[in-house]
């Protein structure tokens, strides 16, 4: 009886919510606006009907239940760390948005009890047919690299079933999210969604060895997951194979005529190049170190002078386009004047916030946090104080219309402009230090020939 009084504060979650669906549709709205692109693959393999648990890898906070949730359309009860939870109005919040909280060791043993009431809550979902999500790596990580799984997916899904004598129809979802730039607004995100894991493939053994069930579906997640997502498995050489996938991706887009420079071929080509490294290493550990020096020299170069991939790769500096860019620009500075001015508050204190936060995986949640939240009110302040000195009503709201606007095409034209300052730091480089300018070329082409070869032995050895 007294279970059943708690389950009922949380009925909300066991039903599809009018007002989370209200709500919502802002902050899908500044979440697409929060991305420079969003791309997702196979919403297809994602059941229309019955219970799911959706299990994405965990790279970026708050960002990744985001990312699931407003790209398959499913109002969906996340399961998340209790440290965010603290607070009690935060608390209610987040509750009224779906998630749950999930308590560790390091939230103290005397809390894991209150898992009982999540995974209760979780089990009621789960019995209406709606949707769950849970991490199964139980913690987020700064590298592009799958941790090992947890068992509190295959907890919750086998308690479900087992209530339901194993008539759920309960299916797990792998999802694989990638980043271009975890913290960073204008970044890219690709979703990825796998074919989903039946439970009832695992009753059998369940019902002979729960542990053994238990540790088999933990398996068979996993499998499912690494082809979805960018799985950098060796630690050592780790920043190696970042910085290689980065300046190789177009190469070999090119080289295996996947097709455009898109990101779901920049995607295949990144786990090519992965695959084509990890048995290059396999074959031949001596010459990796080689390799290894000659990225740390190339990325000591681009960080010296401030360049990316993209400026260094370029065949022929022009310039002649060069000028012609800085023309468009300077047409242009009008506009980012007006965007950067009227979205100061709004832009920079946020950077200034999260230079206080040492785990850089939550920078994006709390500028997304600041825009949804912060951004509205510094607008109503702004305009209302424009209103007083020019109250006409057309005015006013042409004004309040260009915040957003020209605060976005601000935040474009700046990129813009980064890089047309590193095609003026390499025209520098190349008639002031031109022994360095060489060497940067050198190494770059160097590297491009070095993995034309790795790629060839890995596409010969796959075959």
């Amino acid at each position: 009886m007294e279970k059943e009084k708690q389950l009922n504060k949380y009925k909300h979650l066991f039903k599809y919510s009018r007002s989370w669906t209200f709500l919502s549709y802002f902050i899908e709205f500044m979440h697409t606006l929060f991305y420079k692109n969003i791309i997702v693959e196979g919403t297809d393999n994602v059941p229309k009907e019955g219970p799911l648990i959706f299990a994405p890898n965990h790279q970026n906070a708050l960002m990744d239940p985001l990312a699931v949730v407003f790209t398959i359309n499913r109002q969906i009860v996340f399961l998340a760390r209790s440290d965010i939870f603290k607070n009690k109005l935060v608390a209610k919040f987040l509750i009224f948005l779906k998630i749950l909280p999930v308590f560790r060791i390091r939230d103290g043993k005397e809390n894991l009890t209150n898992n009982d009431l999540t995974f209760d809550i979780a089990s009621r979902v789960l019995e209406n047919k709606q949707y769950i999500g849970i991490f199964p790596e139980a913690r987020h990580t700064n590298k592009r690299r799958l941790l090992g799984l947890k068992k509190g997916i295959p907890r919750l899904a086998f308690m479900a079933e087992e209530k339901n004598d194993f008539k759920l129809g309960l299916k797990i979802v792998p999802v694989g999210i990638y980043y271009s730039k975890y913290n960073r607004m204008r970044s890219i995100l690709h979703v990825r969604y796998g074919k989903p894991i039946a439970l009832n493939d695992f009753k059998e053994e369940y019902l002979e060895n729960p542990q053994k069930a238990m540790i088999s579906l933990r398996n068979a997640m996993d499998l499912a997951l690494r082809p979805l997502m960018i799985d950098i498995r060796g630690i050592e050489l780790y920043d190696t194979y970042e910085s290689i996938r980065r300046l190789y991706v177009k190469n070999l887009v090119r080289r295996f005529k996947l097709g455009k420079l898109t990101q779901i071929n920049k995607f295949k080509a990144d786990k090519i190049t992965i695959q084509a490294l990890e048995l290059y290493e396999k074959d031949y550990p001596e010459k990796m170190p080689e390799i290894q020096q000659k990225v740390e020299e190339y990325e000591k170069l681009k960080l010296k002078y401030k360049l990316s991939d993209q400026s260094v790769e370029k065949p022929f500096l022009s310039l002649f386009r060069i000028l012609i860019n800085t023309f468009i620009l300077l047409i242009s500075t009008p506009a980012l004047l007006y965007g950067l001015i009227n979205n100061a508050l709004a832009y920079f204190i946020p950077k200034i916030l999260v230079l206080k936060i040492k785990d850089k995986q939550f920078h994006s949640s709390i500028k997304f946090g600041w825009a949804i939240f912060v951004i509205p009110i510094i607008y109503a302040i702004q305009i209302l104080i424009f209103a007083l000195f020019l109250p006409k009503f057309w005015i006013v709201l042409a004004y309040a219309i260009s915040l957003p606007i020209f605060g976005l095409l601000a935040r474009v034209i700046s990129e813009w402009l980064n890089i047309l300052f590193e095609d003026y730091r390499l025209l520098r480089i190349r008639n002031l230090h031109p022994s360095n300018y060489k060497k940067l070329k050198g190494l770059h082409n160097n590297l491009i020939m070095e993995l034309d070869l790795i790629v060839t032995h890995w596409n010969r050895n796959s075959e």
